[in-house]
């Protein structure tokens, strides 16, 4: 599936950029209604420029400020890569000063830049879910075309930048095609191998040992998708055992292929399939680049 290129500029003042989030706003905000799928860019999740927020393809970064059932925001070790990863997607787009009071920001410098981006779908939330380039488009092309993305062209998005770094986790959905999810899973591999950014702290298939929901938020470095998980479980039922946690996720709606099973695999739902519980213990069975999401 072609991704469609929409121009226009990245602006985070008054925002809460982090590491796979980022707010844009298109020169022509027209461009949203030509995504495809079921779910669109309404006036009612767009700024007065027609701007929206993205969500960056095929990535997870450490969470800042998630809300999930609430009623409070909740945040993955800010210190161990939460930060890293929003600092680094906001200077590799060109932003050269940013102040925050809190994740919120408050200046930077410039109040813009321009870029691109290379548009798949739009998620569930009203995001649109794209990879992200800065600068302007490839040659001779302009918003409204339609490019079968390759992988050259993909290593010049901030997606790749972050993978290489490993500052993000791979997360894969559907819609990715499988040549630049094969360059994607191959440079997280390197990261991991080298235990660059949240590889060097990542328990997630090692095993976390859960002691409460701040040990979640200061201590342990785990898949988003799982943090966001348990998260929502210990604040929902806080009074209950981790060994409730699989039944929990039986009840959700993740729904994925195991690619190591091969081109045959079911597509199985609920996270309990790949999520082992042994006391206070969670882990994960399968590593995350095994996993391929269903877009919702």
């Amino acid at each position: 599936m072609p991704m469609l290129l929409i121009e226009g500029d990245y602006r985070i003042l008054n925002a809460k950029p982090d590491g796979d989030t980022v707010h844009f706003d298109p020169h022509d905000a027209a461009f949203w209604y030509d995504i495809p799928g079921t779910h669109k860019i309404d006036k009612t999740h767009r700024n007065s420029r027609g701007g929206a927020n993205l969500r960056l393809d095929a990535i997870d970064a450490l969470e800042t400020h998630y809300l999930g059932t609430g009623p409070h925001e909740v945040h993955q070790p800010l210190d161990l890569g939460a930060h890293a990863a929003r600092d680094e997607l906001l200077s590799w787009l060109g932003f050269t000063t940013v102040q925050h009071a809190g994740e919120k920001v408050t200046a930077s410098t410039p109040e813009s830049v321009p870029g691109f981006i290379l548009a798949s779908t739009i998620d569930v939330h009203s995001r649109c879910v794209a990879l992200a380039g800065r600068g302007a488009p490839p040659a001779g092309k302009k918003s409204g075309d339609l490019i079968t993305v390759d992988v050259p062209l993909l290593r010049t998005t901030a997606n790749h930048h972050l993978l290489a770094l490993g500052l993000v986790f791979p997360t894969f959905y559907s819609n990715l095609f499988p040549d630049l999810r094969a360059e994607l899973t191959a440079v997280s591999q390197q990261a991991r191998s080298a235990g660059l950014g949240v590889w060097a702290k990542d328990m997630t298939t090692d095993g976390a040992v859960i002691t409460g929901l701040s040990s979640l938020m200061d201590d342990l470095v785990l898949l988003p998708k799982l943090f966001r998980r348990l998260a929502d479980h210990l604040r929902f039922a806080p009074d209950s055992s981790l060994d409730c946690f699989p039944s929990y996720l039986f009840g959700g709606g993740d729904r994925f292929r195991i690619l190591s099973q091969g081109p045959t695999a079911k597509t199985l739902t609920g996270l309990h399939h790949v999520v082992e519980v042994n006391g206070g213990t969670v882990r994960m069975t399968h590593p995350i680049d095994d996993l391929v999401f269903a877009e919702e």
